[in-house]
């Protein structure tokens, strides 16, 4: 009587028992049912299996669109694995990941068809172009001229891969990271669970749904009947027009849309509270208490891509939440506990013994459990030592305090989480040495108040080489996505090392940092 764990069992149940319910809105496009949505899916379903890629690699390149969320269902009920691709990338890194995942099949929205269209041509990748536009027209088609009717479940085995989500970690090339219907599945009723998600809710889709699933929110509001909106382009006035008008309860962002949406040019006090879960960096205890004013309630969680992603929760008391808001907002700015599904989450030291709960002891925050990473894809080297020990290592150091509470303190990775995008210092530092006037290259985070950290870039130059930073800065943007670009170049006759010649990045970040914390995943 086992069945295998997976998240599309959430859309059965919706599709099932709230036929009549509004399940997706996009604004100025269309909105369905949930009887017309699982149409679309089981269409979409049909239509990627008669086209022969059923068991296969199939891209989405959307931003939050309707069309974009079709696929997470869509595309697994098929028998296939999705890989959602960033929307913020060059054709360069496109193709690695493309090529990497072993793409068969691509489904990207009209607004970035161009971005991709060539790219996928030379590695014969098959396209479809979705959208509300002209070039749109062929893949409605395609979906009408399926049938509608229910499918199956098709998975057997929960522990197959349901998704492949490249995260940059710190190695130069993007690791795909595998989550499986199991881990996928738990995190979504996490999900619910925490964010108290039911039949009435209306979930705001500020979260690009390509980080790491939406972290569980392209499956989970279906479970229950709750109402999907697309929000394709994030912007405060957006944001706060959809609020009202679709009556949102409940949105999930990174601590860059919550500045946005306090900021005092934009912010708007809601008619009603709205639960909100940020993650990507912890947001500041004033922003924090800033929503808190406009009447939304936020919940700050921890994890990585790698964990299906969320871990921890900034979990309250009865007696803590009652507290004023500029006490409660500084426990609120911290990790919190594990999750109820999470399995383990402790801080240990590197003999993976926990560390006292202490608030001053450091060590690395490890997990396992049901929600760990199935292990990245074609990269056995990486995936055995993340997982040194019989623990997933996330790379980031930590505190307890002696209530138990999880708090961060640095990381061991060097990754640079701008606007809750990660950034491989790495990666960027081997753009840089491409220069030829580049003799040495060290890039850290340095403080943004927009983004919370960006990429500042330490150079040495050759020997009478010369170069300007509007130079650099086009170089790096000739072969890496914008947001990757040092945002500030520092040139040196030479940078700090270690005896043995690594470069002492501590040094060069506290140059930036001074006083003040970093921000930190």
């Amino acid at each position: 009587m086992k069945t295998p764990l997976t998240p599309l069992d959430l859309v059965r149940r919706g599709l099932k028992l709230y036929p009549n319910n509004v399940a997706v809105i996009q604004p100025g496009a269309r909105q369905f049912t949930y009887r017309e949505w699982g149409g679309r899916v089981f269409g979409l379903a049909r239509a990627v299996t008669a086209a022969g890629h059923a068991g296969a690699h199939v891209a989405v390149l959307a931003p939050n669109t309707h069309g974009g969320l079709l696929t997470y269902s869509a595309v697994p009920w098929a028998g296939s694995v999705l890989v959602p691709l960033n929307t913020r990338l060059t054709p360069e890194e496109y193709a690695f990941q493309l090529q990497h995942a072993e793409v068969q099949l691509l489904l990207v929205d009209e607004s970035l068809h161009n971005k991709v269209e060539a790219v996928a041509r030379q590695l014969g990748i098959e396209v479809w172009v979705m959208g509300e536009g002209e070039a749109g027209a062929e893949f409605e088609t395609k979906l009408a001229a399926q049938d509608a009717s229910p499918l199956p479940i098709p998975v057997q085995d929960e522990d197959d891969t349901i998704t492949i989500n490249f995260t940059s970690g710190t190695t130069s090339d993007p690791k795909g990271v595998m989550l499986t219907h199991r881990n996928t599945l738990l995190n979504a009723i996490e999900t619910l669970y925490y964010f108290k998600v039911d039949q009435g809710s209306v979930y705001l889709h500020t979260l690009p749904d390509f980080h790491a699933n939406g972290w569980g929110g392209v499956w989970s509001p279906f479970g229950v009947g709750a109402t999907h909106v697309c929000l394709p382009v994030v912007r405060a006035d957006a944001a706060y027009d959809a609020i009202e008008r679709y009556g949102v309860t409940h949105l999930s962002a990174a601590p860059t849309v919550l500045s946005m949406l306090t900021d005092p040019a934009s912010a708007k006090k809601v008619t009603r509270e709205i639960r909100v879960a940020t993650a990507g960096s912890p947001p500041h205890a004033r922003t924090i208490a800033d929503m808190n004013n406009l009447g939304f309630h936020v919940i700050q969680v921890y994890g990585l891509t790698e964990v299906s992603p969320l871990i921890t929760i900034a979990e309250l008391s009865a007696e803590q939440e009652a507290l004023p808001i500029e006490r409660r907002a500084p426990l609120i700015a911290k990790q919190g506990f594990e999750m109820i599904l999470a399995g383990e989450v402790e801080v240990m030291d590197e003999g993976l013994r926990p560390v006292p709960h202490d608030g001053e002891t450091l060590g690395e925050i490890m997990v396992r459990g049901n929600l760990v990473l199935k292990g990245y894809y074609r990269n056995p080297e990486a995936t055995e030592k993340a997982m040194q020990g019989g623990w997933f290592h996330t790379g980031d150091v930590a505190v307890v305090h002696p209530d138990g509470r999880i708090e961060i303190r640095d990381r061991n990775k060097d990754v640079i989480i701008s606007g809750g995008e990660n950034i491989s210092s790495v990666e960027v530092e081997g753009v840089l040495y491409a220069h030829p006037a580049v003799r040495e290259a060290v890039v850290v985070a340095m403080p943004d108040e927009k983004w919370g950290e960006v990429p500042c870039a330490f150079i040495a130059l050759h020997q009478d080489q010369q170069v300007t930073p509007e130079e650099l800065t086009r170089h790096v943007r000739a072969h890496l996505a914008g947001f990757k670009s040092p945002k500030r170049y520092e040139f040196r006759e030479d940078l700090p090392k270690t005896a043995s010649g690594k470069f002492q990045k501590f040094i060069l970040r506290a140059e930036l940092w001074g006083n003040k914390a970093r921000g930190v995943n």
